[in-house]
């Protein structure tokens, strides 16, 4: 695995097919700030990826739309979830 290709919603883009035809550069590459609400917020707290917030999953990317591509009934689960943080 490619580090440099994890995006910063924990998603890996070497798995997309639009990054694998070209399309896309990869999260840090392809987008700067304001492209990404995820991406921003994860720089902004200098963290590696969004699950490594205190706060994850946050109320923001559970209620807001194109904040992430996880899946939102997973990160419900995972909020609920005692056992897997």
């Amino acid at each position: 695995m490619d580090e440099k290709l994890l995006g910063k919603c924990g998603f890996y883009c070497g798995c997309c097919p639009t990054y694998r035809e070209g399309g896309c550069r990869g999260c840090l590459a392809e987008h700067g700030a304001g492209d990404c609400f995820t991406r921003d917020c994860v720089l902004r707290q200098e963290l590696s990826c969004c699950e490594a917030c205190k706060s994850f999953p946050c109320e923001t990317i559970l209620t807001q739309p194109h904040t992430t591509v996880l899946d939102k009934a997973w990160l419900l689960w995972k909020r609920g979830s005692r056992t897997n943080r």
